[in-house]
Protein backbone atom coordinates (compact mmCIF):
# COMPACT_ATOMS: atom_id res chain seq x y z
CA UNK A 1 0.00 0.00 0.00
CA UNK A 2 2.78 2.56 1.02
CA UNK A 3 4.78 1.64 -2.59
CA UNK A 4 1.32 2.40 -4.15
CA UNK A 5 0.71 5.56 -2.39
CA UNK A 6 4.29 6.51 -3.91
CA UNK A 7 3.68 5.78 -6.84
CA UNK A 8 0.47 8.21 -7.29
CA UNK A 9 2.07 10.59 -9.31
CA UNK A 10 5.22 12.22 -10.94
CA UNK A 11 6.69 15.54 -11.98
CA UNK A 12 8.17 15.29 -15.44
CA UNK A 13 9.96 18.65 -16.41
CA UNK A 14 9.68 20.20 -20.12
CA UNK A 15 12.52 21.52 -21.96
CA UNK A 16 13.00 24.91 -21.33
CA UNK A 17 15.75 26.05 -23.78
CA UNK A 18 16.30 29.90 -23.87
CA UNK A 19 15.42 30.01 -20.47
CA UNK A 20 18.16 32.12 -19.07
CA UNK A 21 17.74 35.28 -22.08
CA UNK A 22 13.60 34.53 -20.73
CA UNK A 23 14.46 35.75 -17.50
CA UNK A 24 16.21 38.84 -18.01
CA UNK A 25 12.89 40.21 -19.73
CA UNK A 26 9.03 40.63 -18.55
CA UNK A 27 10.23 39.00 -14.26
CA UNK A 28 10.60 35.65 -15.92
CA UNK A 29 13.28 33.64 -14.16
CA UNK A 30 15.57 31.49 -15.58
CA UNK A 31 14.55 27.67 -15.23
CA UNK A 32 16.28 25.60 -12.57
CA UNK A 33 18.10 22.14 -13.52
CA UNK A 34 15.62 19.38 -14.59
CA UNK A 35 15.84 16.36 -11.80
CA UNK A 36 13.83 14.24 -13.38
CA UNK A 37 13.46 13.16 -17.57
CA UNK A 38 12.06 15.92 -19.52
CA UNK A 39 9.50 15.77 -21.92
CA UNK A 40 8.94 16.48 -25.95
CA UNK A 41 5.57 18.07 -25.47
CA UNK A 42 5.21 21.80 -26.83
CA UNK A 43 3.17 24.26 -24.66
CA UNK A 44 -0.55 23.37 -24.60
CA UNK A 45 -2.68 24.71 -26.90
CA UNK A 46 -6.31 23.96 -25.32
CA UNK A 47 -8.09 26.45 -23.30
CA UNK A 48 -6.29 27.08 -19.57
CA UNK A 49 -8.45 25.64 -16.89
CA UNK A 50 -10.83 27.29 -14.32
CA UNK A 51 -11.86 26.50 -10.61
CA UNK A 52 -15.17 24.08 -10.92
CA UNK A 53 -14.03 23.34 -14.57
CA UNK A 54 -15.12 19.28 -15.25
CA UNK A 55 -13.03 17.98 -17.87
CA UNK A 56 -12.71 14.46 -19.26
CA UNK A 57 -9.13 13.14 -19.62
CA UNK A 58 -7.55 9.22 -20.23
CA UNK A 59 -11.65 8.83 -20.60
CA UNK A 60 -11.82 10.15 -17.04
CA UNK A 61 -14.61 12.51 -15.38
CA UNK A 62 -12.46 15.40 -13.87
CA UNK A 63 -12.88 18.36 -11.25
CA UNK A 64 -11.07 21.04 -10.69
CA UNK A 65 -12.23 21.43 -7.24
CA UNK A 66 -9.26 24.19 -6.34
CA UNK A 67 -7.54 26.32 -8.00
CA UNK A 68 -5.84 29.26 -5.39
CA UNK A 69 -2.91 31.12 -7.23
CA UNK A 70 -2.21 34.75 -6.50
CA UNK A 71 -1.95 36.42 -10.05
CA UNK A 72 1.08 37.62 -12.10
CA UNK A 73 0.90 41.16 -12.50
CA UNK A 74 2.77 43.62 -14.70
CA UNK A 75 2.00 47.03 -14.99
CA UNK A 76 3.57 50.89 -14.86
CA UNK A 77 4.29 50.50 -11.07
CA UNK A 78 5.33 46.83 -10.70
CA UNK A 79 7.81 48.60 -13.31
CA UNK A 80 8.91 51.50 -10.84
CA UNK A 81 10.23 49.16 -8.23
CA UNK A 82 13.60 48.90 -8.18
CA UNK A 83 14.93 45.90 -5.30
CA UNK A 84 17.95 45.52 -3.23
CA UNK A 85 19.76 42.56 -4.59
CA UNK A 86 21.22 39.33 -2.90
CA UNK A 87 24.96 39.87 -3.74
CA UNK A 88 24.87 43.49 -2.17
CA UNK A 89 27.59 43.36 0.46
CA UNK A 90 25.67 46.00 2.42
CA UNK A 91 22.95 44.06 3.15
CA UNK A 92 25.30 41.09 4.20
CA UNK A 93 27.28 43.24 6.66
CA UNK A 94 23.79 44.32 8.36
CA UNK A 95 22.59 41.14 8.86
CA UNK A 96 25.94 40.05 10.13
CA UNK A 97 27.58 42.54 11.95
CA UNK A 98 24.15 43.35 13.74
CA UNK A 99 23.34 39.06 14.35
CA UNK A 100 20.19 39.51 12.65
CA UNK A 101 19.93 35.46 12.38
CA UNK A 102 19.41 35.84 16.25
CA UNK A 103 16.91 38.53 16.19
CA UNK A 104 14.80 36.73 14.63
CA UNK A 105 15.40 33.24 15.33
CA UNK A 106 12.93 32.47 18.02
CA UNK A 107 9.75 33.53 15.85
CA UNK A 108 7.32 30.73 15.33
CA UNK A 109 6.84 31.36 12.23
CA UNK A 110 7.32 34.03 9.31
CA UNK A 111 5.28 37.33 10.57
CA UNK A 112 6.79 36.26 13.85
CA UNK A 113 9.81 36.82 12.64
CA UNK A 114 9.14 39.82 11.15
CA UNK A 115 7.54 41.47 13.88
CA UNK A 116 10.43 40.46 15.60
CA UNK A 117 12.99 42.64 12.93
CA UNK A 118 10.27 45.51 13.53
CA UNK A 119 10.18 45.70 17.51
CA UNK A 120 14.44 45.24 17.23
CA UNK A 121 14.92 48.33 14.78
CA UNK A 122 12.25 50.37 16.97
CA UNK A 123 14.40 49.43 20.14
CA UNK A 124 17.69 50.43 18.47
CA UNK A 125 16.81 53.96 18.35
CA UNK A 126 17.70 55.68 21.33
CA UNK A 127 16.84 59.58 20.54
CA UNK A 128 14.10 60.26 18.43
CA UNK A 129 13.80 64.11 16.87
CA UNK A 130 14.80 66.85 14.60
CA UNK A 131 18.12 65.09 12.73
CA UNK A 132 21.57 65.66 14.39
CA UNK A 133 23.48 63.49 11.79
CA UNK A 134 22.98 63.72 7.70
CA UNK A 135 23.72 59.91 7.88
CA UNK A 136 21.84 58.03 4.89
CA UNK A 137 21.71 54.31 4.64
CA UNK A 138 20.90 52.07 7.24
CA UNK A 139 24.74 50.87 8.06
CA UNK A 140 25.54 54.76 8.21
CA UNK A 141 22.58 55.24 10.44
CA UNK A 142 23.30 52.65 12.53
CA UNK A 143 26.56 53.89 13.58
CA UNK A 144 25.19 57.57 13.86
CA UNK A 145 22.45 56.33 16.41
CA UNK A 146 25.19 54.45 18.75
CA UNK A 147 27.10 57.74 18.38
CA UNK A 148 24.32 59.53 20.17
CA UNK A 149 22.68 60.83 17.26
CA UNK A 150 18.93 62.11 16.93
CA UNK A 151 16.52 60.78 13.81
CA UNK A 152 13.21 61.07 12.60
CA UNK A 153 10.58 58.31 11.35
CA UNK A 154 11.88 58.38 7.70
CA UNK A 155 15.59 57.02 9.47
CA UNK A 156 13.88 54.11 11.19
CA UNK A 157 11.80 53.20 8.33
CA UNK A 158 14.97 53.30 6.03
CA UNK A 159 16.88 51.13 8.80
CA UNK A 160 13.78 48.94 8.80
CA UNK A 161 13.38 48.25 5.01
CA UNK A 162 17.18 47.78 4.30
CA UNK A 163 16.86 45.01 7.51
CA UNK A 164 13.91 43.00 6.06
CA UNK A 165 16.37 43.14 2.43
CA UNK A 166 19.07 41.32 4.22
CA UNK A 167 16.42 38.60 5.08
CA UNK A 168 15.62 38.15 1.85
CA UNK A 169 11.86 40.03 2.66
CA UNK A 170 10.42 42.93 0.87
CA UNK A 171 9.55 45.96 2.71
CA UNK A 172 8.91 49.25 0.96
CA UNK A 173 8.89 52.70 2.46
CA UNK A 174 5.84 54.69 2.66
CA UNK A 175 5.76 58.95 2.80
CA UNK A 176 2.49 59.85 4.53
CA UNK A 177 0.68 63.33 5.02
CA UNK A 178 -2.65 64.46 6.38
CA UNK A 179 -5.02 66.95 5.18
CA UNK A 180 -4.89 70.37 6.38
CA UNK A 181 -8.31 70.44 7.59
CA UNK A 182 -7.21 67.47 10.24
CA UNK A 183 -5.15 69.91 12.07
CA UNK A 184 -4.11 67.50 15.18
CA UNK A 185 -0.96 65.49 15.31
CA UNK A 186 1.79 65.55 12.74
CA UNK A 187 2.05 67.00 9.55
CA UNK A 188 4.18 64.47 7.98
CA UNK A 189 5.21 60.62 8.87
CA UNK A 190 7.00 57.81 7.32
CA UNK A 191 6.09 54.15 7.83
CA UNK A 192 6.47 50.50 5.38
CA UNK A 193 4.64 48.20 4.18
CA UNK A 194 6.41 44.33 4.36
CA UNK A 195 5.68 41.62 1.74
CA UNK A 196 3.95 38.68 4.18
CA UNK A 197 4.24 35.50 2.09
CA UNK A 198 2.30 33.99 5.10
CA UNK A 199 -0.46 36.06 4.76
CA UNK A 200 -0.16 36.44 0.88
CA UNK A 201 -0.29 40.55 1.15
CA UNK A 202 1.05 43.30 2.11
CA UNK A 203 1.24 44.60 5.48
CA UNK A 204 1.54 48.31 7.39
CA UNK A 205 4.42 47.95 9.54
CA UNK A 206 5.52 50.94 11.22
CA UNK A 207 9.03 51.06 13.11
CA UNK A 208 8.76 54.20 14.86
CA UNK A 209 5.89 52.72 16.91
CA UNK A 210 7.03 48.97 16.36
CA UNK A 211 3.12 48.83 15.30
CA UNK A 212 0.67 46.90 12.75
CA UNK A 213 -2.76 47.19 12.79
CA UNK A 214 -5.38 44.54 12.27
CA UNK A 215 -8.95 44.12 11.62
CA UNK A 216 -10.42 40.67 12.81
CA UNK A 217 -6.90 39.06 13.25
CA UNK A 218 -5.60 39.98 9.62
CA UNK A 219 -2.67 42.71 9.18
CA UNK A 220 -3.59 45.25 6.78
CA UNK A 221 -2.08 47.52 4.52
CA UNK A 222 -2.15 50.92 4.68
CA UNK A 223 -5.00 51.65 1.95
CA UNK A 224 -6.88 49.27 4.28
CA UNK A 225 -6.31 50.96 7.46
CA UNK A 226 -6.69 54.23 5.43
CA UNK A 227 -10.47 52.99 4.37
CA UNK A 228 -11.37 52.02 8.20
CA UNK A 229 -9.85 54.85 10.07
CA UNK A 230 -11.54 57.34 7.72
CA UNK A 231 -14.64 55.65 6.58
CA UNK A 232 -15.86 53.16 9.00
CA UNK A 233 -14.23 56.00 12.23
CA UNK A 234 -11.32 52.93 13.24
CA UNK A 235 -14.15 51.05 15.04
CA UNK A 236 -12.32 47.60 14.18
CA UNK A 237 -9.49 48.16 14.14
CA UNK A 238 -6.93 46.62 16.66
CA UNK A 239 -3.23 48.45 16.98
CA UNK A 240 -0.60 45.81 17.89
CA UNK A 241 2.36 47.12 19.34
CA UNK A 242 6.00 45.23 20.17
CA UNK A 243 7.38 41.69 19.91
CA UNK A 244 4.73 40.69 22.76
CA UNK A 245 1.91 41.89 20.73
CA UNK A 246 -0.31 44.06 22.79
CA UNK A 247 -3.06 44.87 20.99
CA UNK A 248 -5.04 48.07 21.18
CA UNK A 249 -8.42 49.51 20.27
CA UNK A 250 -9.03 53.67 18.82
CA UNK A 251 -10.37 54.22 22.44
CA UNK A 252 -7.42 53.12 23.89
CA UNK A 253 -5.46 55.88 22.83
CA UNK A 254 -3.29 57.71 23.79
CA UNK A 255 -0.61 55.24 24.64
CA UNK A 256 2.59 56.07 25.80
CA UNK A 257 5.72 54.89 23.65
CA UNK A 258 9.34 56.37 24.67
CA UNK A 259 10.45 59.69 26.30
CA UNK A 260 13.40 62.15 24.14
CA UNK A 261 15.20 64.86 25.52
CA UNK A 262 14.81 68.19 23.46
CA UNK A 263 11.26 66.30 21.90
CA UNK A 264 9.20 65.00 25.24
CA UNK A 265 6.78 62.13 24.87
CA UNK A 266 5.94 60.19 21.50
CA UNK A 267 3.05 58.59 22.25
CA UNK A 268 0.44 56.96 19.79
CA UNK A 269 -2.49 59.14 20.06
CA UNK A 270 -6.07 59.28 18.78
CA UNK A 271 -5.03 61.20 15.81
CA UNK A 272 -2.37 59.23 14.93
CA UNK A 273 -3.86 57.60 11.70
CA UNK A 274 -5.01 61.39 10.04
CA UNK A 275 -1.44 60.75 7.93
CA UNK A 276 -2.92 58.31 5.94
CA UNK A 277 -4.92 60.25 4.20
CA UNK A 278 -2.00 60.50 1.33
CA UNK A 279 -0.16 57.37 0.84
CA UNK A 280 2.92 57.95 -1.09
CA UNK A 281 4.33 54.53 -2.42
CA UNK A 282 8.32 54.68 -2.67
CA UNK A 283 9.09 52.42 -5.40
CA UNK A 284 12.75 51.32 -4.20
CA UNK A 285 14.14 48.85 -1.54
CA UNK A 286 17.48 49.64 -2.02
CA UNK A 287 18.03 52.71 0.02
CA UNK A 288 21.76 51.96 1.40
CA UNK A 289 22.62 52.62 -2.47
CA UNK A 290 20.21 55.17 -3.96
CA UNK A 291 18.18 56.50 -1.26
CA UNK A 292 14.40 57.12 -1.53
CA UNK A 293 13.12 57.21 -5.06
CA UNK A 294 10.66 59.99 -4.48
CA UNK A 295 10.77 61.57 -8.03
CA UNK A 296 9.07 58.10 -9.23
CA UNK A 297 6.70 57.99 -5.97
CA UNK A 298 2.96 57.18 -6.93
CA UNK A 299 0.58 58.68 -4.05
CA UNK A 300 -3.11 57.11 -3.11
CA UNK A 301 -5.71 60.09 -2.53
CA UNK A 302 -8.95 61.01 -2.64
CA UNK A 303 -11.33 63.48 -1.61
CA UNK A 304 -10.30 64.03 1.92
CA UNK A 305 -7.03 65.49 0.43
CA UNK A 306 -8.77 68.44 -1.73
CA UNK A 307 -7.16 72.10 -0.27
CA UNK A 308 -4.38 70.37 0.72
CA UNK A 309 -0.98 71.10 -1.05
CA UNK A 310 1.13 68.53 -1.66
CA UNK A 311 3.54 66.35 -3.87
CA UNK A 312 1.69 66.10 -7.23
CA UNK A 313 2.61 62.40 -8.57
CA UNK A 314 0.97 59.81 -10.27
CA UNK A 315 -2.61 59.26 -8.88
CA UNK A 316 -3.63 55.07 -9.39
CA UNK A 317 -6.64 54.70 -10.73
CA UNK A 318 -7.46 51.68 -8.01
CA UNK A 319 -5.75 52.42 -5.05
CA UNK A 320 -6.81 49.04 -3.28
CA UNK A 321 -5.53 47.27 -6.08
CA UNK A 322 -3.17 48.87 -8.07
CA UNK A 323 -0.39 49.66 -5.98
CA UNK A 324 -0.66 46.18 -3.71
CA UNK A 325 0.82 43.70 -7.00
CA UNK A 326 1.43 40.42 -5.57
CA UNK A 327 5.50 39.16 -5.32
CA UNK A 328 7.09 36.08 -4.60
CA UNK A 329 4.09 34.32 -5.95
CA UNK A 330 4.18 31.34 -8.58
CA UNK A 331 1.24 32.01 -10.66
CA UNK A 332 -0.28 29.38 -12.16
CA UNK A 333 -2.35 28.43 -15.21
CA UNK A 334 -3.26 24.69 -15.82
CA UNK A 335 -3.97 23.25 -19.60
CA UNK A 336 -4.57 19.72 -20.42
CA UNK A 337 -1.86 18.20 -22.40
CA UNK A 338 -2.56 17.94 -26.16
CA UNK A 339 -3.34 14.22 -27.21
CA UNK A 340 -0.04 14.00 -29.57
CA UNK A 341 1.69 14.53 -25.93
CA UNK A 342 3.99 11.90 -25.05
CA UNK A 343 6.54 11.00 -22.26
CA UNK A 344 10.51 10.25 -22.70
CA UNK A 345 12.04 8.03 -20.02
CA UNK A 346 9.47 7.36 -18.22
CA UNK A 347 7.35 4.20 -18.27
CA UNK A 348 3.55 4.59 -17.57
CA UNK A 349 2.27 2.29 -15.07
CA UNK A 350 -1.58 2.62 -16.42
CA UNK A 351 -3.06 3.13 -19.36
CA UNK A 352 -5.01 6.52 -18.57
CA UNK A 353 -3.38 9.47 -17.42
CA UNK A 354 -4.91 12.73 -16.92
CA UNK A 355 -1.94 14.91 -18.29
CA UNK A 356 -1.63 18.53 -17.83
CA UNK A 357 0.30 21.41 -18.60
CA UNK A 358 1.71 23.91 -15.85
CA UNK A 359 2.86 27.27 -16.59
CA UNK A 360 4.62 29.41 -14.20
CA UNK A 361 5.09 33.30 -13.78
CA UNK A 362 6.52 35.55 -10.91
CA UNK A 363 7.55 38.69 -9.83
CA UNK A 364 10.48 37.40 -7.79
CA UNK A 365 13.01 39.46 -6.16
CA UNK A 366 16.14 37.55 -6.27
CA UNK A 367 14.39 34.44 -7.59
CA UNK A 368 16.59 31.46 -7.75
CA UNK A 369 13.85 28.57 -8.59
CA UNK A 370 10.91 27.12 -8.71
CA UNK A 371 9.92 23.70 -6.42
CA UNK A 372 7.03 21.93 -6.75
CA UNK A 373 5.54 18.70 -5.33
CA UNK A 374 2.51 16.01 -5.65
CA UNK A 375 -0.05 14.95 -3.22
CA UNK A 376 2.11 16.16 -0.26
CA UNK A 377 5.66 14.32 -1.74
CA UNK A 378 8.84 16.05 -1.59
CA UNK A 379 9.35 19.33 -3.11
CA UNK A 380 11.16 19.15 -6.28
CA UNK A 381 13.06 22.37 -8.48
CA UNK A 382 10.80 22.62 -11.82
CA UNK A 383 10.43 24.84 -14.38
CA UNK A 384 8.46 27.36 -15.40
CA UNK A 385 6.66 25.09 -17.55
CA UNK A 386 6.36 21.36 -16.28
CA UNK A 387 3.94 18.37 -17.01
CA UNK A 388 1.99 17.45 -14.28
CA UNK A 389 0.52 13.74 -14.99
CA UNK A 390 -1.59 11.67 -12.15
CA UNK A 391 -1.90 8.14 -12.62
CA UNK A 392 -5.44 6.60 -11.62
CA UNK A 393 -5.61 5.58 -8.36
CA UNK A 394 -8.21 2.09 -8.52
CA UNK A 395 -9.78 2.45 -5.11
CA UNK A 396 -10.64 4.50 -2.51
CA UNK A 397 -8.95 2.62 -0.14
CA UNK A 398 -5.57 3.13 -1.55
CA UNK A 399 -5.60 6.60 -0.39
CA UNK A 400 -8.16 6.10 2.65
CA UNK A 401 -10.83 7.49 1.06
CA UNK A 402 -14.42 6.52 0.95
CA UNK A 403 -17.67 7.95 -0.36
CA UNK A 404 -18.64 10.87 1.26
CA UNK A 405 -15.06 11.78 2.67
CA UNK A 406 -14.87 15.57 4.13
CA UNK A 407 -11.35 16.58 2.30
CA UNK A 408 -10.43 20.01 1.37
CA UNK A 409 -12.27 21.01 -1.91
CA UNK A 410 -14.44 18.25 -2.21
CA UNK A 411 -18.39 17.66 -1.74
CA UNK A 412 -19.30 15.80 1.37
CA UNK A 413 -22.74 15.01 -0.70
CA UNK A 414 -21.00 12.28 -3.14
CA UNK A 415 -23.04 10.11 -5.37
CA UNK A 416 -23.26 6.82 -4.25
CA UNK A 417 -21.70 4.05 -6.16
CA UNK A 418 -19.03 6.21 -6.46
CA UNK A 419 -15.16 5.98 -5.85
CA UNK A 420 -13.28 9.19 -5.77
CA UNK A 421 -9.18 10.11 -6.42
CA UNK A 422 -7.73 13.20 -5.30
CA UNK A 423 -4.35 14.69 -6.50
CA UNK A 424 -2.96 17.79 -5.20
CA UNK A 425 -0.57 19.89 -7.21
CA UNK A 426 1.98 22.20 -5.08
CA UNK A 427 4.04 24.80 -6.05
CA UNK A 428 6.18 28.41 -4.69
CA UNK A 429 9.11 29.77 -5.42
CA UNK A 430 12.43 30.26 -3.51
CA UNK A 431 14.60 33.27 -3.81
CA UNK A 432 18.41 33.62 -3.14
CA UNK A 433 18.23 34.45 0.65
CA UNK A 434 16.50 30.93 0.83
CA UNK A 435 12.76 32.67 1.42
CA UNK A 436 9.90 30.94 -0.13
CA UNK A 437 6.97 32.23 -1.45
CA UNK A 438 3.52 31.71 -0.74
CA UNK A 439 2.01 28.39 -2.24
CA UNK A 440 -0.17 28.23 -5.13
CA UNK A 441 -2.72 24.93 -5.06
CA UNK A 442 -4.12 22.97 -7.37
CA UNK A 443 -6.75 19.78 -6.69
CA UNK A 444 -8.04 17.82 -9.25
CA UNK A 445 -10.51 15.14 -8.24
CA UNK A 446 -10.98 12.34 -10.83
CA UNK A 447 -14.81 10.65 -10.60
CA UNK A 448 -15.05 6.99 -11.82
CA UNK A 449 -18.01 4.05 -11.69
CA UNK A 450 -17.78 1.19 -9.50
Amino acid sequence: MIFAQKIVAMLVILAAAGREAAAQEGGRPAASAPSIAPTSSAPSTSPSLKQGDVFSLGGRRCVLTRLDTLPYVESDYTKRFQFDTYDNPKLKALREKYRLDDVVASGKDEFDRQVLLLDWVNHRFKKFGRPTSDARGALAILEANDAGHTFFCSHYAAVFVSAAASMGWVDRSLALRRPDSMGQGSTEHSSTEIWSNQYRKWVMFDPLFAMYVEKDGVPLNAFELRQEWFYRDGRDLMFVLDKDRKRYRKADLPVFRSRHAGFGDLSLDPSALNVYAFIGYVPNTNLMDAGPDYARMFITQDRLCEGTRWHKRVVPADPATDPYFPIGQAAMEIRGLDSNSRSLGIRFLSPNFPNFHVALKTLTPNFKTYMARIDGGEWKPVSDTFAWETQEIRGPEIRGLSPGSNLPGLSPNFPKGLTRNFHRLEVKTVNQFGVSGPVSTAEVEVVAGK
